[in-house]
């Protein structure tokens, strides 16, 4: 396993970490999502034989947060 930090800017609100941690823990080997929309950062520990840290970084993009 591996947690990694991930910094993003578009989070408001608690709705905005929800659907972050939402899409995170949908994939493939995310263990847990912690999204702070105080600090922008996202921290997620994964396996990193399912998936990796570029991977995680499309999700986030793709729910629309930079």
């Amino acid at each position: 396993m591996k947690t990694i930090k991930i910094k993003s800017k578009g989070m408001h609100c608690k709705s905005c970490e929800m659907l972050v941690n939402d899409a995170l823990e949908e994939t493939n080997g995310v263990i847990k999502s912690m999204a702070d929309s105080k600090t922008n950062v996202i921290t997620v520990t994964f396996d990193e034989t399912k998936t990796t840290p570029e991977e995680l970084v499309k999700i986030v993009k793709k729910e629309g947060y930079k």
